[in-house]
C-alpha cells in the first residue's frame, strides 16, 4: 500500500468512526473501481454514506477524465469513423452521470466490463454518429 493510500485509508477509517459505519458504507477499498458495477456504486452512494462527498467527487473525475480522455482519442485518430457523435443538447455534468448510471445498471455484462469500457460503450450506444 503506497503512502497515499494510507493516509486515505486512514483518513476514511476516521470519518466512518466519527459518522458511525453501516453494512452498507463505502470504504477505500470501493475507489479502486475494478469494473463499471463499481462506478455505478459510487456514482449512487447516498448522501447519507460518511464517503458521499470523496464517492461522488471520484465520480464526477473518472467519468469526466473518461470521457475527455475519450474524445482526444478520437479526435487525433486519422480514421474517418467515429465512435460517437454529440448532439447539441446540452446537459448538465449531473443529468450524463445520471443517465450513464441508469443505463449501465440493466446491463449486467457492461456491469462486468471495466469502467472506461463501460463509459465508452455507452457513448457509443447513446451517441451514434449518423
Amino acid at each position: 500500500m503506497t503512502r497515499r493510500s494510507t493516509a486515505f485509508a486512514v483518513v476514511a477509517a476516521g470519518v466512518l468512526a466519527m459518522g458511525g459505519a453501516r453494512a452498507a458504507a463505502l470504504t477505500p477499498d470501493d475507489f479502486q473501481v475494478p469494473t463499471t458495477a463499481a462506478l455505478v456504486s459510487l456514482c449512487t452512494a447516498p448522501d447519507t454514506d460518511p464517503l458521499y462527498t470523496p464517492a461522488r467527487n471520484f465520480c464526477h473525475g473518472f467519468t469526466v477524465g473518461t470521457y475527455r480522455a475519450v474524445l482526444a482519442e478520437q479526435s487525433a485518430s486519422r480514421s474517418k469513423h467515429k465512435l460517437f457523435c454529440l448532439d447539441d443538447k446540452a446537459v448538465t455534468r449531473d443529468q450524463a452521470i445520471a443517465a450513464f448510471v441508469q443505463w449501465a445498471s440493466g446491463r449486467p455484462k457492461t456491469l462486468a466490463s471495466a469502467p472506461t469500457d463501460g463509459i465508452t460503450e455507452y457513448l457509443a450506444a447513446q451517441y451514434p454518429c449518423k
